[in-house]
């Protein structure tokens, strides 16, 4: 497993854990992870982030930064 990776699950079509580059953004990682599926809501993201001890989990945006060892979560559109 390289060191520099982040985990993307839930409504996409490869979840999984995956290297990452230098600017990836949130909507990169969800291309990388073979796109949305059919029930997938890009504006139904989630981001768990460690910070050192602590982890902290918010809406994220597709165009916010992935960062070493995050953890996305797509969520299922409502609609």
């Amino acid at each position: 497993m390289p060191k520099s990776i982040f985990y993307i699950y839930g409504e996409v079509n490869h979840p999984g854990a995956f290297r990452l580059e230098k600017g990836i953004t949130v909507k990169r990682a969800i291309a990388i992870a073979g796109g949305l599926t059919a029930k997938g809501s890009q504006s139904r993201i989630e981001i768990s982030r460690k910070n050192g001890e602590k982890e902290t989990l918010t809406d994220a945006d597709i165009d916010n930064l992935v960062q070493f060892d995050d953890v996305i979560r797509i969520k299922e559109s409502i609609f």
